[in-house]
């Protein structure tokens, strides 16, 4: 693998522009609590207090409760991720393909299409792992996916059609393009980099630069540090995984250098199991990596171009290719790590940068079972919310959507409380396995700038039909009334 030449000029918007833009939006109003509003609730569907523990979770009575909410994007989806704007706009990636996004202004309500101009075009569900990612500080949007060899422009081939060219496990995936929006999805602006050699799992995080004094690159007209790491150089091995980062606002990208194979990293670590990764306030970079011998915090202050690595006390190794944690940090700078283990939910929190761990707690809803595809993000400080399928019968494969979450995670037994965000005796979601279209690798979790949990999913609107293809739309949920 060699390094990329100079970094190239965005397509639609120069560098110059990308700057006014940054400095025009770096000083957002707060969202309002109507940001939450209360579409598509449904007194009707359970919800649950309880505590977390180090065991079990043990249920707690409470004098009121949550009211759990959803709508359909009624738009196809396949691996999920959404943000939501400073002005409480819902941006659902992907919808109807992996070109497009779904867009709601009112809270769920009703949703339209938004895409890029620029950008290139696949028809091959979960060839592209694309991730949408808000930065809160500039109310900027961005949105990357890794690229196809071939550039597939409309008329697109039918997604059913499509399945038998190439298998949706392996899709000849290389390369990415970040896009991104200041004023959400009216106008774009792409950074082309098809030929890269990276190659699928790409995850996008972004926080400031590391100070000055550090001797660390300082952005230029955009306040934070755009960071995107992928496999590389082959779709789903990796080996490793290469990172790049944008000092202005997206516009441009380089290359910094691997995660894995570095000199520091432990033995053992597939790039699949390899998450999203987060800036700290100081500009640190931690991102989470399970190897042979447990999982890791890989920990970078100068932007990645070297790592330390810091074990989590209690997380798992990886298993085969993939067995990935979920990493997030609330606004207080505590770092929380989740994963599954013994058909439950495992959290570990550390409060110091990732050099110590408390115990982990247990923090799934009682008496659910089979659990999958959990997502955590988040918000203020001691604030997290998960989603994630489960069901209450162990023995059944058909799954129904849920979300936990608590705003006193540091507390020594954190008060959760629990919905599902839909009918649970009519299940949304079961994992048929790679040869069906699309699946669902992930699912989406965020916060919104008043401080609400919202869960991204994908919903399946029956069994597979022909061509292996799964009829899916993309569905949003949350919480409404968290005491």
């Amino acid at each position: 693998m060699t390094a990329p030449g100079p970094p190239r000029r965005a397509l639609s918007v120069t560098a110059a522009l990308a700057a006014v833009l940054g400095a025009l939006l770096a000083s957002p109003a707060p969202a309002p609590a109507a940001a939450r509003a209360n579409v598509g609730c449904n007194s009707g569907w359970p919800v649950v207090a309880y505590r977390a523990t180090e065991g079990a979770t043990q249920s707690q009575s409470a004098p009121r409760l949550p009211v759990a909410c959803a709508t359909a994007t009624g738009y196809a989806t396949s691996e999920t991720t959404l943000a939501l704007s400073n002005g409480g706009a819902i941006f659902f990636s992907p919808a109807n393909s992996e070109n497009s996004l779904a867009l709601s202004t009112d809270h769920g309500a009703s949703w339209s299409l938004v895409a890029p101009l620029s950008l290139q075009y696949t028809s091959l569900w979960n060839t592209v792992d694309p991730q949408v990612v808000l930065d809160r500080r500039t109310g900027r949007l961005f949105w990357a996916h890794t690229t196809y060899t071939l550039d597939l422009r409309a008329p697109l081939p039918d997604q059913s059609a499509a399945s038998w060219l190439v298998p949706t496990a392996v899709a000849n995936a290389h390369g990415f393009q970040v896009y991104s929006t200041g004023d959400e999805g009216r106008s774009w602006t792409t950074a082309d980099y098809r030929n890269e050699n990276t190659a699928d799992w790409e995850k996008l995080f972004l926080g400031p630069a590391p100070p000055a004094s550090t001797g660390a690159a300082q952005p230029s007209g955009y306040p934070n540090v755009i960071y995107l790491c992928a496999n590389a150089p082959l779709e789903v091995i990796g080996v490793g995984r290469a990172c790049y980062k944008s000092l202005d606002g997206g516009a441009t990208f380089s290359l910094t250098g691997y995660v894995q194979p570095s000199p520091s990293a432990p033995a053992g670590c597939p790039a699949l199991a390899q998450n999203t990764g987060v800036v700290g306030s100081d500009g640190t970079l931690y991102i989470p990596q399970s190897c042979a011998g447990g999982t890791y915090l890989a920990t970078s202050a100068n932007e990645g171009a070297s790592y330390t690595w810091q074990q989590v006390t209690g997380a798992p190794p990886a298993s085969s290719l993939g067995a990935t944690v979920q990493l997030a940090l609330d606004q207080g700078g505590d770092l929380y790590v989740l994963w599954t283990a013994a058909d439950a939910l495992r959290l570990a929190i550390s409060a110091d940068g990732g050099h110590s761990w408390r115990a982990p707690l247990t923090v799934s809803a009682p008496g659910l079972h089979n659990i999958t595809l959990p997502a955590l993000a988040a918000g203020p400080t001691g604030a997290i919310g998960i989603s994630y399928y489960a069901s209450s019968d162990p023995s059944v494969k058909s799954l129904s959507a849920y979300i936990s979450q608590t705003d006193d995670a540091l507390a020594p037994n954190p008060l959760f409380y629990a919905g599902a965000i839909n009918n649970p005796t009519q299940p949304i979601f079961e994992n048929y396995g790679d040869e069906y279209t699309p699946r669902a690798d992930f699912v989406g979790a965020t916060y919104d700038a008043a401080g609400g949990f919202w869960g991204g999913l994908v919903k399946q609107l029956g069994p597979p039909e022909a061509g292996n293809r799964i009829p899916t739309t993309g569905y949003v949920g949350h919480l409404a009334g968290v005491p």
